[in-house]
């Protein structure tokens, strides 16, 4: 027992950042929207909408990742004020 509750302790540290992401980001939240503004688009424009969200979603969220507590004490802010 003791090997197998070490070995699920491990993946759920390794599963806090993403459903940590998954709570910010909220995927599903996010398709009536989607459906809602692209309902007159095409399929290749609607294709083209998914790539560059996706894409600018990306380079937010890693940009933030990367240099997040950097850009806060820019601004003078700390995690503490969080």
């Amino acid at each position: 027992m003791g090997i197998w509750a070490s070995h699920l302790d491990n993946h759920a540290v390794d599963l806090k950042p993403l459903v940590t992401l998954l709570a910010i980001v909220n995927p599903l939240a996010c398709v009536p929207f989607f459906i809602h503004f692209t309902q007159d688009f095409g399929p290749s424009q609607r294709r083209r909408t998914v790539w560059i969200a996706s894409v600018t979603v990306f380079i937010v969220i890693a940009v933030s990742a990367l240099l997040g507590l950097q850009i806060l004490s820019f601004f003078g802010i700390s995690l503490a004020s969080f």
